[in-house]
């Protein structure tokens, strides 16, 4: 529920993203797909064509890491002088580092980003929230370049099986058959607008029981796992969803605001070549993608190290 409750519930789900997840499995579209993400070209003057130096930071929790690292890597590729100032915090914390100057860029979720600097917003598809965030940066002398097809998102997950007996594919299809059902998520799930609110008032659905869940993948994954709840709230980018085949439900009606990686910067910092090398990433970067990256952030490995091999994998350690 991290994008859900974008500024204020991130301490306990931040610190355990080896179990975080839920959105895109192989049945789900890739959210971020749509055609033309083309927001860096921004309608002010040109970016300056030096390659420059910026200090990336990073929230607290690995994936975020491993994006600060993706993206700086790209960047030293162009000849961008790049630190890396990983786990700063809670997105209050990184962002006033941002606006102090301490760090010139972040790797931000849209959605979460746009709730965060401009207040609730009706823009829920990438574009929209896109479009949105280009305002919303700019007033506060920030800039953003395009953003990826990969989303960390929230999503409404079922195990293969349950998909299978009911033929879901849809949140939608959980219609004739919620009221047999239980849902678990963290609590405030129950009440934020874009929750269980949103489920009955935008598809009609309604569960037999709503079942609060401590803020943790594993603990979630768990309990749809051993039936102690039979949909849940899991991030996209959680590794559970292809290592236990579950079936993320398609958000049709965008309930759920996109969240597309997208970096931020402070406008006086960023520069062509920054935004070129960061385009490239967001450009091959999808959830697919993202969550097998996470998977081995799961298993122990080092978020810089991954970084390189994806980098390396996708031809951007050179020019």
């Amino acid at each position: 529920m991290r994008r859900i409750v974008s500024a204020g519930f991130t301490a306990a789900a931040i610190a355990v993203l080896a179990g975080c997840g839920a959105y895109g499995s192989s049945s789900l579209p890739d959210p971020g797909s749509d055609a033309a993400h083309n927001v860096s070209s921004d309608a002010e003057t040109a970016l300056p064509r030096r390659p420059g130096s910026v200090t990336i930071g990073s929230a607290a929790f690995p994936e975020a890491e491993l994006l600060a690292h993706l993206y700086a890597g790209a960047m030293r590729a162009r000849g961008v002088e790049v630190d890396v100032h990983a786990n700063i915090g809670e997105r209050p914390a990184y962002m006033a580092a941002l606006k102090d100057g301490s760090i010139g860029a972040v790797p931000e979720y849209g959605g979460s980003l746009l709730e965060y600097l401009a207040g609730e917003s009706d823009a829920r598809t990438s574009q929209e929230v896109q479009a949105e965030l280009i305002e919303a940066t700019r007033n506060q002398s920030l800039r953003i370049t395009d953003y990826a097809p990969a989303q960390d998102a929230d999503t409404i997950t079922v195990t293969k099986e349950t998909a299978d007996k009911y033929r879901l594919k849809s949140i939608g299809d959980l219609k004739p058959v919620a009221g047999r059902l239980k849902l678990g998520a963290p609590a405030p799930l129950q009440t934020v607008s874009s929750g269980v609110p949103a489920l009955k008032r935008v598809y009609g659905v309604e569960f037999k029981q709503f079942v609060p869940l401590a803020p943790s993948g594993s603990i979630t994954q768990t309990a749809l796992r051993n039936g102690t709840v039979d949909a849940a709230d899991i991030f996209s980018t959680d590794p559970a969803i292809s290592r236990f085949g579950f079936v993320s439900l398609e958000d049709t009606e965008h309930i759920f605001a996109a969240q597309n990686v997208v970096p931020v910067f402070r406008q006086d910092v960023l520069t062509q070549p920054m935004a070129d090398a960061c385009d490239a990433v967001s450009a091959r970067l999808d959830t697919s993608e993202l969550r097998a990256l996470v998977a081995r952030l799961a298993d122990g490995d080092d978020p810089s190290t991954t970084a390189s091999d994806w980098l390396s994998r996708k031809g951007l350690t050179k020019i």
